[in-house]
């Protein structure tokens, strides 16, 4: 296995491990009084990381990434894409956790607004200069002011074949076979940048055993993407799958919960 694909892996694994932690709230499943109280919860004692190592983390990491997973997906949970890379280690994790969550609060606070409030509730000595707040906030893509309740659509594609592939099922209509009539589903999966259908088939039932079969035929065919974008629907959201794509190095990415949409190409 190359330097890269051992790197993939393992950002993959990393980044699967956090999503699960944040999980049961971004789908308001956790059992606790609150999101912090299941925070402090589950990290009050040591946690395993993939590669067996243990590590305990502050409850307001954890609210980190759930931020940075509102902003940015499971790819904004990749260690290899920290949120600080290039920027001064003035700002501490708490300060960054805090920023991340005044962005996504209110989205149209400034970076003086936040560094005054950082300041104020002591998330950060006042020796720190504001240019750090204003450096963080640029370098992250966190200036422009949103609707937080508006999903952005750009235009937005890998610059190579295999970057990325997306995969979806589609309906068609019932069809009469034997006498029986059944739903017909069509399991395609699109290359983002050559929008070309690396694997697609027919079935009669849109299930994990089925797509799996599509994927596999289309690695066959033409390689291993370095990653794979599917929504939450059970033939895409399993174990056995998760596992596939590790074992390859493949970075299987989810789309937020209910925002299929997302997945545009393939439904064009």
């Amino acid at each position: 296995m190359s330097k890269d694909t051992e790197t993939l892996k393992h950002d993959a694994e990393v980044a699967q491990f956090r999503f699960a932690l944040i999980a049961p709230v971004i789908q308001g499943l956790y059992p606790d009084a609150s999101a912090t109280a299941y925070y402090k919860r589950v990290t009050a004692s040591p946690l395993t990381l993939p590669d067996g190592s243990t590590v305990t983390y502050s409850y307001k990491t954890l609210e980190k990434w759930k931020s940075q997973y509102n902003l940015g997906g499971l790819d904004a949970l990749m260690p290899s894409v920290r949120s600080d890379k290039g920027i001064s280690r003035a700002l501490n994790d708490e300060a960054i956790a805090e920023i991340y969550r005044m962005k996504e609060d209110h989205p149209r606070m400034n970076a003086t607004q936040i560094y005054e409030h950082l300041v104020k509730e002591s998330f950060l000595p006042s020796t720190v200069s504001v240019d750090s707040v204003q450096r963080f906030i640029r370098h992250n893509d966190l200036k422009s002011a949103r609707d937080p309740n508006l999903r952005d659509r750009k235009a937005y594609e890998e610059d190579e074949f295999g970057k990325i592939w997306q995969a979806d099922t589609c309906y068609l209509p019932h069809i009469t076979e034997d006498g029986q009539t059944r739903r017909v589903y069509c399991i395609m999966i699109i290359d983002d940048h050559s929008r070309l259908l690396v694997g697609g088939e027919l079935f009669y039932n849109d299930n994990a055993c089925n797509f799996q079969k599509v994927l596999k035929d289309a690695i066959a065919t033409y390689g291993i993407p370095d990653k794979l974008y599917v929504d939450n629907g059970c033939s895409y959201s399993n174990e056995q799958l998760s596992m596939i794509c590790v074992s390859l190095g493949i970075l299987l990415l989810h789309t937020k919960i209910r925002d299929g949409a997302s997945k545009g190409y393939v439904k064009n």
